[in-house]
């Protein structure tokens, strides 16, 4: 099919909008509640699958972004991608079987895995410099906090009206994004494999070996976040602070600063082009510093903005610095940062539950404090990795 020829306004807003179904597994979360009632007979954790599950599952396509881009048309893997994420995410409004529902969140997932690498990666087939860096920390930053938001906030209002089933009608709403990129969004040309000494195209280009070492990191990042993400209801509640819904408002909050993060990403990548992750990495864990000592409320909401204005600034940092690493002609290593992400989110528990064994500490303000001091260890390790000369650049964390 042809696509017709569009502005480069209208072509900024293509790519970015891809980024609104990012997080949008969140739909189950608002609903879970309902759906443990739903399915007595099961353990809640088994029923905690269908939100979890998906964020397993992406991570299988992300492994093999690289090579299915290669592979594949562009517009392809977005149609295949948004498609999977369509049908997955409708078809459990029509069932009653627990493991179909879940399974039909395995396909959701399976299309998350492809766009949501997608998304960062035809951003920057288009654009370059400071024009990429904002778009790609306008899209997976602001684009997909209002993205969750809607999801979350749509999918709750339609389970609370006509029943938990319902909230998975929000789904259909991508449907609009699926038409107008196919429509107008062309295909990105493919990048020349660089020429070897000899004149002739190498076969096949490697990742440098920096590529690995962020992503590692990200994986940590994503993990020590887990302990805010599971934890500032807890205290909140606990300690008397305020109630669930001023728990909730909380996570609200942190999204915001995320949401606030994506405007200014690339200005702040501009102005300290080579600390920019380390210092985010650095503020998230003041952030979570801030909610470990604080005695209100409002200091709360406080470390809550800061930590989400710096993931705001980590995330699409992450897959900033991969696309500058990956050499031209080499399949795309953004879905490594994905995988990153998801391996973060599932290790992440199992990570505070054998420190929290260790220390025969509980959940509450622990947790805070281990995830505060994690991520400013992690910080100076990334920042002592850009300083100190390396003899092979591959090993250079980011710089």
């Amino acid at each position: 099919m042809a696509v017709k020829a569009i502005s480069r306004n209208f072509l900024k807003f293509l790519v970015v909008i891809l980024a609104f179904q990012d997080v949008a597994a969140g739909v189950a979360g608002s609903i879970m509640a309902d759906i443990i009632k739903a399915f007595p007979q099961y353990d809640p954790t088994i029923v905690m699958l269908v939100a979890t599950f998906p964020g397993l599952i992406q991570i299988v396509p992300a492994l093999f972004y690289g090579k299915l881009s290669k592979m594949f048309k562009k517009r392809t893997l977005l149609f295949v991608g948004l498609s999977l994420f369509i049908i997955g995410g409708v078809l459990p409004t029509f069932i009653d079987n627990l493991w179909l529902i879940i399974a039909m969140r395995g396909i959701l997932g399976l299309g998350v895995g492809i766009t949501m690498p997608l998304s960062v990666d035809v951003i920057t087939d288009f654009f370059d410099g400071r024009e990429r860096d904002f778009l790609i920390g306008f899209g997976t930053s602001t684009i997909a906090c209002i993205g969750a938001i809607f999801f979350q906030l749509v999918g709750g209002i339609l389970a609370d009206a006509y029943g938990w089933h319902y909230g998975f009608l929000t789904y259909l709403f991508p449907i609009w994004i699926l038409a107008v990129t196919i429509l107008y969004l062309p295909e990105p040309e493919k990048k020349q494999i660089v020429a070897a000494n000899d004149g002739q195209a190498r076969e096949r280009v490697k990742w440098p070996k920096a590529i690995y070492w962020v992503c590692l990191a990200q994986v940590i990042y994503s993990g020590l976040i887990f302990g805010y993400v599971t934890n500032i209801s807890v205290v909140i509640q606990e300690d008397k602070l305020g109630n669930a819904t001023e728990a909730g408002l909380a996570i609200s909050v942190f999204t915001l600063g995320t949401l606030i993060a994506g405007f200014l990403f690339g200005k702040i990548k501009h102005n300290l082009p080579n600390y920019y992750l380390p210092i985010a990495v650095l503020v998230t864990g003041i952030g979570m510093a801030f909610c470990y000592f604080s005695p209100s409320l409002i200091m709360i909401f406080i470390g809550s903005i800061i930590g989400g204005f710096a993931m705001g600034i980590g995330l699409p940092g992450v897959f900033t610095k991969v696309s500058e690493l990956t050499p031209v002609g080499a399949s795309s290593g953004v879905g490594l940062v994905v995988v990153g992400q998801g391996l973060g989110g599932i290790l992440g528990p199992f990570g505070f539950q054998l420190v929290q064994t260790i220390f025969n500490q509980g959940i509450g303000r622990f947790p805070l404090a281990v995830s505060a001091v994690g991520l400013v260890v992690l910080a100076l390790i990334w920042a002592l990795a850009i300083k100190a000369p390396a003899k092979d650049l591959d090993v250079t964390i980011a710089r």
